[in-house]
């Protein structure tokens, strides 16, 4: 088999997910060996992925809070303006880090409560909210500057 991008050459190696041959300069363009096509739409489903995560979590934070802020002033609607900014901004930024604190527990809770009967699962995730609002109020800006880095990453390939 020869190189599909060089078909003179003898391939190397093969791209794993469309089984194109690679000569040794196209398998080392990449730090694993793949085809421009194959790693473009890589690179595209990992941006839609990061901006997808980025707007569910900015997304439900702004949600969240809105939905707190009408049900708050129509419970006590003459309490001054400067009240609703600043619960507005604490609670978006609180809202905002369940998601990211709900992925980092998930990447480090262990796979033993697949076993669980229904009754556990219902407390497995209770507590597992609970805990996920904590984290995210760590989590929401590593995670945002880590997705933006990456997003400005992909920019440059």
């Amino acid at each position: 088999m020869n190189c599909y991008n060089h078909q003179t050459q003898p391939a190397v190696a093969q791209c794993p997910n469309c089984g194109k041959g690679l000569c040794g300069k196209c398998a080392s363009l990449y730090s694993m060996p793949i085809c421009n096509t194959c790693n473009k739409r890589r690179i595209f489903g990992e941006r839609s992925r990061i901006i997808t995560e980025m707007l569910l979590t900015f997304g439900l934070g702004l949600l969240l809070t809105v939905l707190f802020l009408y049900f708050e002033h129509g419970q006590h609607p003459n309490n001054p303006i400067k009240l609703y900014v600043v619960l507005g901004v604490m609670f978006f930024y609180i809202f905002s880090g369940i998601i990211p604190g709900w992925k980092t527990l998930t990447s480090i809770t262990p796979r033993v409560f697949l076993f669980l009967p229904l009754i556990g699962w219902l407390l497995y995730f209770i507590v597992k909210f609970l805990l996920s609002v904590a984290v995210g109020l760590v989590m929401l800006p590593v995670r945002t500057v880590w997705n933006i880095a990456r997003l400005v990453s992909l920019q440059n390939v």
